[in-house]
């Protein structure tokens, strides 16, 4: 019987450091929209896991024209310095098949350090020219998602 639930990944599924991650990312596609659940906070060491968990699922997954990535986070958006950082190294590295034209976040307000975070999340995502926005609900960040896709996709 076929499901009608997309294949998900999550960083619970590598263990690439001795280190105990702090956080959980649970990724899935749904259409030409690649959807992240990040419970934080965050350190290195979760980032660490989320390259290969991320890496394998798209190379699985080999999306085709432009797609989004909506990030969601839970519970804390507060990362380590260190865990911050070695995030922007694998944005500046993602591969170019595997590079959404967007990225959106959605912070709600009750979200611990997501005012705090979410000009460092910015700045990440300028400094590699994709476009990037914060929003509190899914509603705005799936509708700006649906703008950036459509104007990835004109002519």
């Amino acid at each position: 019987m076929a499901s009608d639930t997309p294949p998900k990944s999550s960083t619970t599924q590598v263990k690439v450091t001795p280190f105990a991650p702090h956080g959980q990312v649970d990724m899935w596609m749904d259409g030409d929209l690649l959807h992240y659940e990040s419970t934080g906070p965050f350190n290195k060491e979760l980032a660490d896991c989320l390259a290969v968990a991320q890496s394998n699922f798209l190379q699985a997954l080999q999306p085709s024209g432009p797609w989004v990535s909506i990030c969601t986070v839970r519970k804390s958006a507060l990362a380590t310095p260190d865990g911050l950082q070695r995030y922007a190294e694998l944005i500046r590295q993602a591969p170019p098949q595997f590079t959404p034209v967007a990225t959106a976040y959605v912070i709600g307000p009750e979200v611990e350090g997501g005012q705090f975070m979410a000009p460092h999340f910015a700045k990440i995502f300028a400094d590699v020219g994709r476009p990037f926005q914060a929003f509190e609900t899914m509603a705005e960040a799936q509708s700006w998602a649906r703008a950036m896709i459509d104007k990835a996709g004109a002519p």
